[in-house]
């Protein structure tokens, strides 16, 4: 994900988010970007990326409120990057950062995401999760959708505000 190139968003997601935004329920993404790990790209490109996502979402008149993602990989060929590190999805740290920093109870709260590490996350913190994409995710508790668009009622038919 580190060009601008590469950024292409899911059909009705940015409404989806816009919805979100509306009902008044933040928004973090939390993502793996093992390429600074292993000399693909660098933090500006994804600090460049992330802006671009924040552009094309204003829009639709949404946004993402806060933006984390882990640089980090054992496998890494970067000595900066290249260790283990807790934010790392599954690992929890940076639900528990978003949730530091938005207020958020996190077992109140729901991972979106298309990846087994996303579904990790969710049961690391004790959030809901959704996953995203062809297909069920066989796993209990553990809600499938084909999109975000087809989630955002799901969800916002379950969140207390």
């Amino acid at each position: 994900m580190g060009s601008v190139d590469r950024v292409e968003f899911i059909e009705g997601a940015p409404e989806a988010i816009a919805r979100f935004n509306r009902a008044g329920i933040p928004v973090a993404v939390v993502t793996n970007q093992a390429g600074v790990a292993r000399g693909l790209y660098g933090v500006d490109d994804v600090a460049r990326v992330h802006q671009h996502i924040k552009a094309c979402l204003a829009g639709y008149g949404a946004r993402v409120d806060l933006f984390l993602y882990c640089p980090y990989h054992p496998a890494g060929i970067v000595d900066a990057f290249a260790r283990t590190s807790e934010d790392r999805k599954p690992g929890p740290g940076m639900a528990n950062a978003a949730a530091s920093a938005l207020n958020l109870d996190l077992t109140a709260s729901w991972v979106v995401g298309d990846r087994p590490e996303d579904i990790g996350l969710a049961e690391a913190v004790g959030a809901s999760a959704i996953y995203l994409g062809p297909g069920d995710c066989q796993r209990p508790g553990v809600w499938s959708f084909p999109s975000l668009a087809t989630a955002a009622p799901f969800i916002l038919e379950r969140v207390a505000i």
